[in-house]
């Protein structure tokens, strides 16, 4: 098995856990639904939600408020990674999340010496790799490659650069590491920026041009 499924397989446990920790939590009714200052939207979300909550079995409301309860124990910075991996499974294609389940699935059949080795690996890993994963199987991939270019990344171009990465063939992505391995590290904004500026259905074509030397 290739090392980077093989590591997807291990990695995606974390992941797909964290979701449906933060899931649960999620369904918990929040004390803001009783203000009137709220927009209307959220307010209908949050309306929505009493009504499924009301719809519980008093066993199915105990169970929520014990995982609510262990949720509120657990220290901040660990509520905030899993808040950060909720949001970014909320991100990825649907196809991306199936792939993600299967793969907790197979972790889950593996040995437990084996289950700890993967974990290991993955601890070891430097923090913007880690980060890398939570961008899916398909990006997280490539992002040891791709890392250089978007570790500095102003947050006013993540939406438009994940959309541009999730949009590129895998050539194409392989042409933009190679390009990022290139470029000197003051000299990486603006590639990435002339990356974004080409228009979508020309950007493949770009990055092999100049890959392959063309001005």
């Amino acid at each position: 098995m290739p090392i980077s499924e093989r590591r997807l397989r291990g990695f995606g446990t974390g992941f797909v856990g964290l979701l449906l920790a933060a899931s649960g939590i999620a369904a918990a009714l929040p004390p803001a639904l009783q203000s009137d200052t709220l927009p209307a939207a959220e307010r209908a979300r949050l309306e929505a939600r009493a009504a499924r909550l009301a719809k519980m079995t008093p066993e199915a409301r105990n169970a929520l408020a014990a995982r609510v309860a262990a949720w509120h124990a657990l220290p901040a910075t660990e509520r905030a990674r899993r808040r950060i991996a909720y949001e970014a499974a909320a991100a990825l294609p649907h196809a991306e999340r199936v792939r993600l389940q299967q793969a907790a699935a197979h972790f889950d059949t593996l040995p437990e010496a084996e289950q700890a080795e993967l974990r290991l690996a993955f601890e070891q890993l430097d923090q913007g790799l880690r980060r890398g994963w939570l961008l899916g199987p398909e990006l997280g991939g490539d992002w040891p490659g791709l890392h250089p270019l978007f570790s500095a990344m102003p947050e006013s171009e993540r939406a438009p650069s994940l959309l541009a990465l999730r949009a590129m063939s895998p050539q194409a992505r392989e042409d933009l590491a190679a390009l990022a391995q290139r470029t000197p590290p003051h000299e990486r904004e603006a590639l990435r920026s002339a990356w974004l500026a080409v228009p979508a259905d020309a950007r493949d074509a770009w990055l092999r041009a100049r890959v392959s030397g063309a001005p």
